[in-house]
């Protein structure tokens, strides 16, 4: 899996959103919401 850097709050802030899920399930989970927050409307 590729690394990406973030800063240690934005790392704070995606640790406390994960919450007990695996890191991976909770960054998928984060993409599909912003997907979803950011589709074009038809």
């Amino acid at each position: 899996m590729p690394e990406i850097d973030v800063s240690e709050g934005l790392y704070r802030q995606l640790r406390a959103a994960a919450g007990s899920k695996a890191d991976e399930d909770a960054l998928w989970q984060m993409v599909y919401h912003f997907k979803r927050q950011h589709a074009a409307s038809e």
